[in-house]
C-alpha cells in the first residue's frame, strides 16, 4: 500500500501522485481547493459540506449523519469519521459537477466518478457561531451582561432581561414588556443627526429612563401596556386626543384597561460554520492520502431562520 503524508499543511493545494500496486498505473490528483468556496446543504441526520473545483474536475465533501441540531447554538463540535454516518470523499470526475451531486436525494448518473478516495478515520471539527438578534436597533453588546454582574466574564450567561418575561433583551423585540416594540421607542426621528437610534432614545416623561426600558412611558401612573382600551396588545392605536397622540404618550389621559398578555416576538438566527479535518486518511484501494490538518473553510451564512415566540405573561 502506498502512503502519502503531508506533515506541513499550507492550505488545500497539493499534488498527489499515487502508484497502484496492482498494475503500475499512475493516478494524479491535484487536490486544489484553496480558492473554492465551501458550501453546505442537508439537515439533521444528513449534513453535507463540499467544495468543487470544476477546472480540475474534483471535489471534496464531508457528510455528517449526526442527529445534533448543529446550527442552533454556538459550540465547537467534534465528530469522529467512521465510514458509515460520518465520512469524507475526495473524488475526480469525467465532467463538471454541481450542487445536485451532493444535495439531491438521487445522485445524478453523470458525470461519472473516476477516482474516489474515502476518508473513514480522523475527526471533523466544526466551529459553530450562532447569533440571535431581535433587530430592534440596539447593538447586541448593549443587551448582554455588560457589567459582568455574575463575575464569569461571559456576557451571554446572564444577559439583560428588563421585563422579566424569560426572553433576554437581545432576542426580545419589546424590552420593557409594554407591547410597544423597542425599535419604535428609540430616536426614530434621528433628532441628534447621528443615524444611531440608540444614542438618543425617546424619554417621554423625562424621568431618566428611556421609553424602551420604561413600562410607563408618559409617567401617568398607568402602565403603557394597560393604556390599550381595545385590548389588542397594541397601545399605539388607542388615541383619545389626536393632537397629542396615543394615550400611552399622553399624561393627561390615564384610562386603564388591564392587559395580561404579550405580543408575539420575532427574532432571527444567523449561523456561521468553520470546518477543519484532523488526522484524515483518504483511501482508494491500495492508495492512502494522509493529512494531519485540512482546513476546509468557513461558511458565513450556513443557516438563517426567523423564529416567533410569545412570552408567557406572569404577574410576578
Amino acid at each position: 500500500m502506498k502512503r502519502f503524508t503531508s506533515r506541513l499543511i499550507l492550505g488545500l493545494s497539493l499534488v498527489f501522485t499515487a502508484v497502484s500496486c496492482d498494475d503500475g498505473d499512475i493516478i494524479v490528483t491535484t487536490f486544489d481547493f484553496d480558492d473554492i468556496t465551501l458550501t453546505n446543504c442537508g439537515e439533521v441526520g444528513d449534513y453535507v459540506f463540499f467544495k468543487v473545483n470544476n477546472t480540475n474536475l474534483e471535489s471534496i465533501s464531508l457528510v455528517l449523519g449526526t442527529t445534533d441540531d448543529i446550527y442552533l447554538s454556538t459550540a465547537e463540535r467534534t465528530y469522529a469519521l467512521n465510514g458509515t454516518s460520518n465520512f469524507v470523499n475526495y473524488r475526480t470526475y469525467t465532467g463538471e459537477v454541481d450542487a445536485n451531486f451532493f444535495c439531491s436525494n438521487v445522485t445524478p448518473s453523470e458525470p461519472q466518478i473516476v477516482n474516489d478516495f474515502a476518508g473513514n478515520s480522523g475527526d471533523a471539527v466544526l466551529d459553530v457561531i450562532a447569533v440571535e438578534d431581535d433587530n430592534d436597533g440596539i447593538a447586541l453588546d448593549n443587551e448582554l451582561d455588560e457589567l459582568n454582574e455574575d463575575g464569569d466574564d461571559d456576557p451571554f450567561t446572564n444577559p439583560l432581561d428588563t421585563d422579566g418575561d424569560g426572553l433576554p433583551n437581545y432576542i426580545d423585540f419589546d424590552d420593557d414588556g409594554d407591547n410597544i416594540p423597542t425599535q419604535n421607542e428609540l430616536d426614530t426621528e434621528n433628532a441628534d443627526g447621528d443615524d444611531n437610534p440608540y444614542t438618543n432614545p425617546r424619554d417621554t416623561d423625562n424621568d431618566g429612563i428611556p421609553d424602551y426600558l420604561d413600562p410607563d412611558d408618559d409617567g401617568d401612573g398607568v402602565l403603557t401596556r394597560n393604556e390599550d382600551t381595545n385590548s389588542n396588545e397594541n397601545p399605539a392605536d388607542d388615541v383619545t386626543d389626536p393632537s397629542v397622540g396615543p394615550d400611552y404618550l399622553n399624561p393627561a389621559v390615564a384610562n386603564e384597561t388591564v392587559v395580561e398578555s404579550y405580543r408575539p416576538h420575532d427574532f432571527t438566527l444567523n449561523t456561521s460554520v468553520t470546518v477543519t479535518l484532523l488526522d484524515l486518511v483518504l483511501s482508494n484501494g491500495s492508495e492512502e492520502l494522509i493529512r494531519e490538518t485540512l482546513f476546509l473553510g468557513t461558511i458565513e451564512d450556513a443557516f438563517n431562520a426567523t423564529f416567533t415566540i410569545t412570552p408567557e405573561f406572569t404577574t410576578d
